[in-house]
């Protein structure tokens, strides 16, 4: 009697599977009904997908086939990082810092790899916020731009740390462009590179300064407004500057966008022209990968582009539109055509070759395992986005012709909206978002939260968009992994959209059960394993550091099991 390999029992069924690498087991478990079932109810096959979709390569994964002892590390590592954020977990302060600012202006703190950085009126702060005994570091102006003395002085455009590269990117330009020559290109911003941890010219750049140059597209001469729009964008040895020009005549105004393509290390640049209306103040690019951006115009579009070749050629694929918008509620005039503002967050990029590989986080989230949030700030009614990165991936960025695809079509299935207001801090990694709100609950679906108070306190939500990890987590029944508590953001009464905004994908919502002061909070930044919360005293800034307390998953028992299938 010949018995087919459906026939056999689960348990073998999934033991059968693990042998295989994640793509081999991805197409064998849409072949039927009982492979389908068998990979979705084991969660050690989940944990394994899990384990390749945040950077675990082939090889490894084929050796854990064939090595129960690396299969229960592996997983026991990624229960225990799963465990970290579960519903009421706990936090302990590790490091706290009072820096002196010593300036009346700061501008905004950025934080990765557990370092933090800020701009200072005139001086660069770095601090590494894993190590109490190191002092920060401080750089004066005139020591991060090297530029020769243009007329019209200097102005201080972004200035990004990358600590995994130990590099500080600096971006500064002449603030206005007189152009006597239509047929000759201008500087419109130089960029330097820098070592982070010493202060001195990167050493793996061919060339530490770059002059970016312009040519200016108008025969008329006239004054020439350059402005850059945002922080520039690294992935890699790739960094990516926005920038709008301004054009003035006696007949109108033109606005036109640019990027400029930068190869850092073999200090190449060029600059392509593209197809977007240019607003400095409504405009926001990310850089996916070192392929792909996206740009957010003021006409609510999300418009995907794919670098290619060696100079980075701008191709556009897709635009997304989002919702139509309320007419204004103020009745001016001036006020009806105003745009809303829209901040992105994002996890940071791990990419490139590490000149500390000691910070890269132990599981870095692959590209279609992460979220990008949207905050959507108009006059009244503000709204969060949540996406799915997935969506920038497969058909959208092999488009052959320009697409526009409609907010039916892809808002619904990749996206979740929730109410929001301006006060409510935010922060990104992977596919996991902190939010701090008033309450130590999750709120109810389509529910509008209240300002934080600046006399009370705030609590820390973490919210995890992981598909996978929420398939798991409703269809597997795991002991040793916490109890997860899945919601859905619901149906949006008031919103700043025309249309109906009703989100019925999960999500995995958690709070921290201790509650933090409110007085001068100024951020939270979300890492894979911390909380970094800033304060901003009166000439100074308050640096606390904070880490959930772990709920242990025993590695013999995980390997025991492993041994049992």
């Amino acid at each position: 009697m010949t018995v087919g390999l459906s026939s056999l029992p689960t348990e073998l069924i999934c033991h059968i599977l693990l042998f295989l690498t994640p793509k081999d087991l991805c197409r064998c478990a849409i072949t039927c009904k009982t492979f389908w079932g068998a990979a979705q109810n084991s969660v050690h096959i989940q944990y394994k997908l899990e384990l390749y979709a945040q950077g675990l390569n082939e090889a490894d994964v084929i050796m854990m086939g064939a090595d129960s002892t690396s299969v229960a590390r592996k997983m026991c590592s990624l229960k225990n990082l799963a465990s970290l954020w579960r519903s009421g977990f706990h936090v302990n302060t590790v490091f706290q810092d009072l820096v002196t600012s010593g300036e009346h202006f700061i501008g905004p703190q950025s934080v990765k790899c557990g370092t933090l950085w800020v701009w200072r009126m005139d001086s660069l702060l770095i601090r590494d916020c894993r190590n109490k005994i190191k002092l920060p570091h401080v750089w004066p102006e005139h020591d991060l731009f090297k530029q020769p003395r243009h007329p019209h002085g200097l102005v201080m455009h972004s200035i990004v740390v990358d600590p995994l590269q130990d590099l500080v990117v600096a971006i500064s330009s002449p603030p206005l462009c007189n152009l006597d020559d239509t047929q000759q290109d201008h500087v419109v911003f130089w960029v330097d590179f820098w070592l982070a941890s010493s202060q001195l010219p990167h050493p793996n750049s061919v060339r530490t300064s770059l002059e970016c140059r312009h040519l200016c597209e108008f025969s008329v001469l006239n004054t020439y407004l350059v402005h850059i729009v945002g922080r520039p964008a690294i992935c890699g040895d790739r960094i990516v500057v926005l920038y709008c020009t301004n054009h003035r005549t006696l007949c109108n105004t033109a606005f036109n966008m640019f990027i400029q393509v930068i190869d850092w290390r073999r200090g190449h640049v060029k600059i392509h022209a593209l197809c977007e209306p240019g607003d400095r103040l409504h405009t926001n690019l990310h850089l996916i990968d070192k392929h792909t951006i996206i740009i957010i115009n003021p006409k609510r579009h999300i418009v995907l582009y794919t670098l290619q070749g060696l100079d980075g050629s701008p191709r556009r694929r897709t635009t997304y539109l989002l919702p139509i918008l309320k007419p204004s509620l103020d009745s001016s005039p001036e006020s009806a055509s105003t745009f809303p503002y829209y901040v992105v967050y994002a996890s940071p990029s791990f990419h490139g070759a590490g000149a500390h590989p000691d910070l890269m986080p132990s599981y870095v989230p692959s590209p279609e395992s992460q979220i990008m949030i949207l905050e959507i700030l108009p006059i009244s009614w503000p709204v969060i986005m949540v996406i799915d990165m997935a969506m920038f991936s497969g058909k959208a960025i092999r488009s052959e012709t320009p697409v526009e695809i409609p907010w039916s079509d892809w808002g619904p299935k990749y996206t979740w909206c929730f109410p929001h207001h301006p006060s409510h801090r935010i922060s990104v990694f992977g596919s996991k978002m902190a939010y701090t709100l008033p309450r130590d609950r999750t709120p109810e679906p389509g529910q509008r939260v209240e300002a934080l108070s600046p006399e009370d306190h705030f609590y820390v939500h973490i919210w995890d968009f992981n598909k996978r990890l929420i398939a798991r987590s409703e269809n597997t029944n795991d002991p040793d992994s916490p109890e997860v508590v899945i919601r859905k953001p619901g149906r949006i009464a008031q919103s700043c959209f025309d249309e109906d905004l009703t989100s019925n994908r999960p999500y995995i919502a958690s709070v921290c059960a201790e509650a933090f002061s409110m007085h001068r909070f100024d951020r939270v930044f979300l890492e894979q394993d911390r909380l970094t919360l800033t304060r901003s005293p009166a000439g100074f800034i308050d640096i606390q550091v904070v880490l959930p307390v772990p709920m242990e998953v025993g590695f013999e028992s995980e390997r025991h099991r492993e041994e049992l299938l």
